[in-house]
């Protein structure tokens, strides 16, 4: 008998309707910048290669945002997802990439009731070659009561790698590349 346990697998789906890119893409890859969204529940990750990724929430329809959504993380990505500024240059080596299922409690809270249920959700996991021990993110629903009561409803959502146009910048239309002010006295330049 082995004493070393033999690697697991990768389930080829989690789900049926599995959208975006298998995380597996990001494997080997130098993770040289990380941004994250400072509008909607997504970081970017971007590669030595000029590959561009996002962690997104299945579902997250930025005009019908719906129930607020947000990504959370383990303690060990908070650094690195949530940096002072919403972004960093860091130098990682991807070795493991991977969806997982995680199982969470999500509640319902009202003045007449108090419900809970499990969930089951898909998270990314990482592992860096600089780093010990693994990542890993999620996506949470909540309501809260007002601005400062308790929370109402907290749930959780899938998430997803996508891959993005490898442009570092988001380039402008024509029409804005085209626009000139009218009058340089008015000290108004649109862009």
């Amino acid at each position: 008998m082995s004493s070393h346990p033999s690697p697991r697998k990768q389930p080829s789906s989690l789900r049926l309707d599995s959208i975006g890119v298998d995380p597996d893409q990001i494997v080997g890859k130098v993770l040289v910048h990380i941004r994250r969204s400072p509008t909607h529940p997504a970081v970017t990750l971007h590669f030595a290669d000029n590959t561009v990724y996002q962690v997104r929430v299945d579902g997250y329809d930025p005009v019908h945002r719906g129930i607020p959504k947000e990504l959370e993380m383990n303690s060990v990505l908070l650094p690195l997802f949530r940096p002072p500024g919403g972004q960093i240059d860091v130098h990682l080596t991807v070795t493991h990439a991977r969806l997982v299922q995680l199982k969470d409690t999500a509640h319902e809270w009202s003045d007449t009731a108090d419900s809970r249920w499990d969930v089951e959700h898909i998270a990314l996991a990482l592992k860096f070659a600089e780093e010990p021990g693994w990542r890993c993110v999620w996506a949470t629903m909540a309501e809260y009561d007002g601005d400062f009561g308790p929370c109402t409803f907290r749930s959780f959502d899938d998430v997803y790698l996508a891959k993005l146009n490898s442009s570092l910048r988001k380039r402008k239309s024509p029409q804005k590349q085209r626009r000139k002010p009218r009058d340089s006295d008015a000290g108004l330049v649109l862009c």
